[in-house]
């Protein structure tokens, strides 16, 4: 298995993982010029939702590094902001704003990543 990541000019940047002789590609973020924030040149990079969550995983990371455990149902729990927001944003009309997607996105990504560190300590695969 062979996992690398390319930049394509489109949609950002993807994950290639090669296994046997098939590539299959995820992608990151849709770099959606209205759901970004418009400073610095974020706009072409990272949507607010997934600029919050490489922030929170990022905050997270350096937590941990500083002995912060965080339990995995309060992990759990910072994950579902994210995807309440967007299930209501994909049943209904209303869009939720850029600061509300990147706090969502914030807590999925502190989150994501002691459940992360959870599965890690008490499960070996």
């Amino acid at each position: 298995m062979k996992m690398s990541i390319r930049w394509e000019e489109r949609i950002g940047p993807i994950l290639y993982i090669n296994i046997i002789n098939r590539s299959v590609g995820f992608c990151f973020c849709h770099r959606k010029k209205d759901r970004s924030f418009h400073f610095l040149g974020l706009e072409n990079f990272l949507c607010a939702r997934c600029l919050g969550t490489l922030t929170g995983g990022m905050i997270a990371v350096l937590l941990k590094f500083e002995g912060f455990s965080s339990p995995a149902f309060w992990s759990v729990l910072f994950v579902i902001p994210l995807v309440l927001d967007g299930l209501y944003q994909a049943l209904f009309t209303k869009e939720s704003s850029n600061p509300v997607r990147f706090i969502t996105g914030i807590l999925c990504g502190f989150g994501l990543v002691f459940i992360g560190v959870f599965f890690g300590q008490n499960y070996r695969f």
